[in-house]
């Protein structure tokens, strides 16, 4: 059976991978702040879209506290952004084409 995607919720697929990814995220912000915790690392960079670099434990701390947020926030607006490019290409190439077959 042939199927194709013409079009992306924005708002649905965006929230849905923006959380998938900030959850995700938790669990290595955990494993940063246990590092934090053993002083076992005293630099941390944020690398997503705009780098942000902490040098003390504190902010270290800080910027491991709140990444889940800034990694929500920055996927949102790139898949939103995906998503509003594939629905306006999607109109005049029609899509992605894929075949599923029945069970």
């Amino acid at each position: 059976m042939k199927s194709e995607i013409t079009e992306l919720n924005v708002t649905q697929t965006s929230r849905t991978l923006a959380f998938l990814v900030a959850i995700l995220n938790v669990f290595v912000a955990f494993i940063g702040i246990m590092t934090l915790a053993v002083s076992a690392q005293t630099d941390v960079t944020f690398k997503f879209i705009i780098p942000i670099t902490a040098t003390d434990t504190a902010s270290a701390f800080f910027l491991y506290l709140f990444s889940p947020l800034f990694t929500l926030a920055a996927t949102y607006i790139l898949v939103a952004a995906f998503c509003i490019a594939y629905n306006l290409v999607a109109k005049y190439t029609g899509g992605i084409t894929f075949h599923t077959k029945p069970q």
